[in-house]
């Protein structure tokens, strides 16, 4: 086609389709001019990339949406459903080959979430070990902060690079980082290591949801990531009762360094089975606008990524130590917090304005069923993470269970999650739709977070399980709702930075929950220690009790039921916010648009 712009359109076998001209411009007033048909208009907009076929707009039109929804996919092109198909454009994969490539992508999964189960269940337990447990949130923090950091830049790396080796490298990474959590001399040190794990942790998550999404169909996405929260759940429930019992037994160090070898299990497997079809490669390749590595290293958002990592490092310190370690008032905890305010004002201006291709594309938050997905996704990670971290906390010690019987009364919440994941992705894959079960999904959430706010000293250690069940089984379908929601109200192209987009928000809301919840666990805890023990050597006790969980049943006998009681009501603080987030995330899921499933990969 000429520079002129005379010819704006190609021909086709039966018709002539307008040619979409997908453009970058770099006058700092946006990021996309979606859709033109005329080259001079392009021109005119400092347009610095044309696009040299047809493209889709990265969010599609409500008219079209509404015409897939009631009409079926591509009612309005009848011409172009009357061709025959291309079947190397289905992008068929056998079901022994999927099944090899779905299994070799999960056992990372798998160990990913035994790691998270593992910390949940041990928190208190290691934090005691080095009289820090007023800082334990960044035992937990550390991991989800690099998880979020480096989560959404995978999606872009792996576009470059290509899946595997980048899925390679965060196998790599995240068991060097496991090994060093084992032999932490120090809290810190193990801060650091955990930052490392999460750094590796959060790839191994995103590329196996990236991944499946280009060699399946929608319909078949669905229930596939429900059989892989079965995995995550199998993993999750491996965690607590391992980590109990080697906590019990050789020390909690070893459930570390136990990663290890399973971590060299996955890297084989990848390499030797991860074969993505040739199609993907040159969809991806395409998407490459330059070969060069200064060329494809200018695409990723590198200063995002350090704006939202600094943002969210400076928040974390100052809700830990503010009221802590600091009155809320004090320099320490208010310079901070503008500081953070600040910068993370600067990464939305980044994401928005200067960034070529954004760590996290802020822009498709214009879609409400984007929004929607997101936002679900946001607050029902900050409950899940509230209510494993504070139950096995409670358990630890309001009902001085031991580290093994505290990680199997967590099971409940795996099991919940990959039976709402799996009945979900199974109604999804026969229906095409999804919106009806979002209602399902955040009744249980909200209806099992608000049972679970009740648990007291007398409650049966079964029943604490129980109420673990429901809020398990809405977060698991929101899980699937939002992720293939969410895939779907974008074109095929665009869904492994949708994908990003989802693991952003859940790690950015992983992060903030635990930090936002420990500082009101904290808080309250204190505050009640300091009401109800007053007389001489009470400073000290308060000062054990708050280090070390094991010191709630050294102290004297005459303060235990009290500090009992203390530790109790600051769980039961947690468990309301918990409430609170979980009506969020219903809300949230209100937003979002019923959008068509697909039965073919390319969505035809």
């Amino acid at each position: 086609m000429s520079k002129s712009g005379k010819k704006n359109s190609i021909d086709t076998e039966d018709e002539r389709v307008p040619l979409l001209l997908y453009c970058q411009f770099n006058n700092n007033n946006g990021r996309y001019h979606s859709r033109s048909n005329n080259i001079e208009s392009c021109s005119q907009n400092n347009c610095i990339g044309i696009a040299t076929e047809p493209v889709l707009p990265l969010v599609r039109s409500e008219q079209e949406e509404t015409d897939e929804v009631h009409h079926g996919p591509g009612s309005h092109a009848t011409d172009e459903e009357a061709r025959p198909v291309n079947h190397t454009d289905q992008l068929e994969t056998s079901s022994r080959a999927l099944a090899t490539i779905f299994l070799s992508l999960y056992i990372g999964v798998f160990l990913a979430a035994a790691d998270g189960t593992i910390v949940a269940t041990l928190l208190s337990r290691i934090a005691s070990d080095f009289d820090e447990f007023r800082s334990v949130s960044w035992i937990a923090t550390g991991y989800l902060i690099a998880q979020t950091a480096f989560q959404p830049l995978y999606g872009k790396f792996s576009d470059i690079y290509g899946r595997k080796p980048i899925l390679i490298i965060c196998n790599v990474v995240f068991g060097f980082g496991s090994v060093l959590c084992g032999l932490a001399p120090t809290l810190w040190i193990l801060v650091l290591a955990r930052v490392i794990t999460g750094a590796g942790g959060g790839g191994l998550m995103s590329l196996a949801a990236i991944t499946l999404s280009d060699i399946v169909s929608l319909r078949q996405r669905g229930l596939l990531h429900g059989i892989g929260n079965i995995l995550y759940g199998c993993g999750a429930a491996f965690g607590g009762i391992a980590g109990g019992l080697l906590t019990e037994t050789v020390g909690w160090r070893w459930t570390f360094a136990m990663q290890g070898p399973i971590i060299v299990l996955s890297i084989i497997a990848i390499q030797c089975n991860l074969k993505i079809p040739q199609l993907h490669k040159s969809i991806n390749h395409n998407r490459t606008t330059s070969s060069t590595t200064s060329g494809k290293l200018r695409r990723i958002d590198f200063l995002g990524s350090v704006t939202l990592v600094c943002g969210l490092a400076l928040f974390l310190y100052a809700v830990s130590a503010g009221g802590n370690y600091f009155p809320w008032a004090h320099a320490a905890v208010v310079v901070p917090l503008v500081l953070a305010f600040i910068v993370l004002c600067g990464f939305a201006w980044v994401e928005l304005r200067v960034a070529p291709e954004p760590v996290i594309p802020l822009q498709l938050l214009q879609d409400r069923t984007v929004a929607g997905s997101a936002f679900t996704c946001w607050f029902m990670i900050m409950v899940y993470f509230a209510n494993i971290f504070y139950t096995a906390i409670f358990m630890t010690a309001v009902k001085q269970q031991s580290a093994t019987k505290s990680g199997m009364s967590l099971l409940p919440q795996f099991v919940g999650s990959a039976a709402g994941a799996v009945s979900c992705g199974y109604y999804m894959r026969r229906t095409g739709r999804y919106k009806p079960m979002s209602y399902v999904a955040g009744a249980s959430l909200v209806l099992g977070s608000l049972l679970l706010s009740t648990i007291g000293i007398n409650s049966p250690d079964w029943l604490v399980s129980c109420y673990l069940l429901l809020p398990g089984f809405g977060g698991g379908m929101y899980l699937t709702i939002t992720l293939v929601g969410l895939i779907a109200a974008v074109p095929f192209q665009h869904q492994a930075v949708c994908t990003s987009i989802q693991y952003g928000f859940r790690g950015t809301g992983s992060t903030i929950g635990v930090a936002v919840c420990a500082a009101i666990f904290h808080n309250i805890l204190s505050n009640r220690l300091h009401d109800r023990i007053t007389g001489p050597g009470a400073d000290d006790i308060i000062k054990r009790v708050q280090d070390s969980v094991d010191e709630v049943r050294a102290v004297p006998e005459q303060y235990q039921t009290v500090v009992t009681q203390c530790y109790l009501d600051a769980t039961h603080a947690v468990l309301y916010t918990s409430v609170f987030m979980a009506s969020c995330a219903f809300f949230a899921s209100l937003c979002m648009q019923e959008r068509p499933l697909h039965s073919s990969v390319r969505r035809k």
